[in-house]
């Protein structure tokens, strides 16, 4: 309680002299570190970092007054308020692009890509990450291996969330975010990144059952977390290691581990860690046929999780509205019956808890998230009228267009035919749109002849049969 104490006035005391001093960038950057990793009420946290920002930015200091915005976005990460998050990294890749901070811009996209992934828009989650893989590209040094690192790894998370099953794939992601942060430098940021990074290591071959290898790299994870005094790191693997022991059977070592991170993580402020905790508690003295605890930690897994939830839906409604994805008529039957669903579900889930087993409670929360997903994507009429429109007036953006609203389609037609050129790419996008031949011919200002001549050359490249459609072919494909 003491140190407690001392650390608030220090806080507080740095926080009055920095309004009306002069401090170093180093000063600056080494409090910032404070506030976001360090400091349990989030609320302050954020409060002290916004000052940093200011103060770095009337001292002219343009690095330390980014990294204290990038670390207010971690905060609105670890407090769960993501839409603000994608409000805030938006202000910093904007600023970062200004300024010519290619790093920055990187860090802003890859939390924004988390939220999303956090909310359930896997396919901009995904999107995102990708993009911001290519800024990491172009980056040296340290930036470029730390980016890399956290991005590959961030892919692995996003399987996860999607309820993909690891396979080797996954391991290649692991393999490829150990390599790239071995390769820094600085050993203080080197450390800070191997900590959770061995830890999900921990987590696959936890999935895939190499139990020894899982105990392994949770160790490695934990001896570096330890040494470095990292509480917040410490409860995330100590809820990993309760969670393999739980699949490996070792019940009353499954609860030593997750007893001993439940108070480590309420600390932390992380809500997502801690409902993790609740669930797997309440699966553990499920177990041991302990129903009177597993109902209550499974009373407040499920407290804590319609908590959240409230939270995402506010998140995606508001994205909705700023993207003009929806309408308000829409939206607002669509919450009606999502909170009709979400109140049968919390009912069923109150009476039969005990009798539920796991798997059937993530098949409905993966078709709430299905519900979310497939609600944006029936909302791209407009996109697909403005591809229509650009391919009418043969606009050179056309294909690059239709890529990023046909992804899937674009990506699968040319990992398959590898041959095809840009211009053979573009005219299956028109058949894919179902553009008729005379159609073609018209907005590309060629002869009916010509494009069928094309047709027959893409069947033979393709080997499609004559008597196949080739808009249905490409529709279908």
């Amino acid at each position: 309680m003491l140190k407690k104490i001392l650390f608030l006035l220090f806080t507080i005391s740095v926080s009055v002299h920095l309004l009306g001093q002069k401090y170093t960038p180093k000063e600056i950057d080494s409090l910032g570190k404070i506030a976001a990793f360090s400091m349990t009420n989030k609320k302050e946290a954020l409060q002290l970092l916004f000052k940093y920002v200011d103060i770095a930015g009337e001292s002219g200091y343009e690095k330390e007054e980014m990294y204290a915005m990038y670390r207010a976005l971690t905060v609105y990460y670890d407090m769960a308020e993501y839409e603000k998050l994608i409000e805030y990294s938006l202000r910093l890749e904007d600023y970062a692009h200004k300024l010519g901070y290619p790093f920055f811009e990187m860090l802003a996209i890859r939390m924004r890509a988390i939220s999303y992934m956090k909310l359930g828009v896997y396919n901009k989650s995904e999107s995102l990450l990708k993009q911001a893989l290519e800024k990491a590209s172009k980056l040296k040094g340290d930036e470029m291996f730390a980016g890399k690192g956290s991005l590959f790894s961030d892919l692995v998370i996003l399987k996860s969330e999607m309820r993909l099953s690891y396979d080797k794939s996954t391991l290649v992601y692991l393999k490829e975010s150990l390599k790239w942060y071995n390769k820094m430098q600085d050993k203080d940021k080197k450390e800070i990144s191997l900590i959770p990074m061995y830890s999900n290591i921990g987590m696959y071959f936890s999935e895939v059952h190499q139990l020894d290898s899982a105990r392994y790299y949770s160790r490695k994870a934990l001896r570096l977390s330890i040494s470095r005094k990292d509480t917040v790191n410490v409860g995330f693997i100590f809820s990993n290691m309760g969670s393999y022991y739980y699949k490996s059977d070792e019940q009353d070592s499954a609860l030593f581990y997750l007893k001993k991170a439940l108070p480590i993580t309420k600390l932390s402020a992380r809500p997502y860690q801690l409902k993790d905790v609740y669930d797997n508690l309440a699966l553990v003295y499920e177990k041991q046929k302990d129903y009177k605890n597993s109902l209550f930690y499974r009373n407040k897994y499920k407290k804590l999780d319609d908590s959240l939830r409230n939270v995402e839906k506010m998140a995606v409604n508001k994205e909705s509205i700023r993207d003009n994805e929806t309408s308000k008529q829409q939206s607002g039957r669509f919450y009606i019956i999502l909170g009709l669903i979400l109140s049968v579900l919390l009912i069923m889930v109150y009476y039969a808890v005990r009798y539920f087993k796991r798997y059937r409670k993530e098949r409905k929360e993966k078709k709430q998230k299905e519900v979310v997903i497939s609600d944006l994507e029936d909302k791209m009429n407009d996109a697909f009228e403005e591809v229509v429109q650009l391919a009418k007036s043969d606009d050179p953006a056309f294909l690059l267009r239709f890529k990023e609203i046909y992804p899937e389609f674009y990506k699968k037609l040319s990992e398959t035919y590898p041959f095809l050129t840009s211009g053979q790419l573009k005219f299956c996008a028109l058949l894919r749109l179902n553009f008729s031949t005379k159609e073609i011919a018209h907005y590309n200002h060629l002869t009916i002849r010509g494009i069928e001549t094309k047709k027959n050359r893409l069947r033979k490249q393709l080997d499609i049969p004559s008597h196949e459609d080739l808009n249905n072919w490409m529709m279908k494909f």
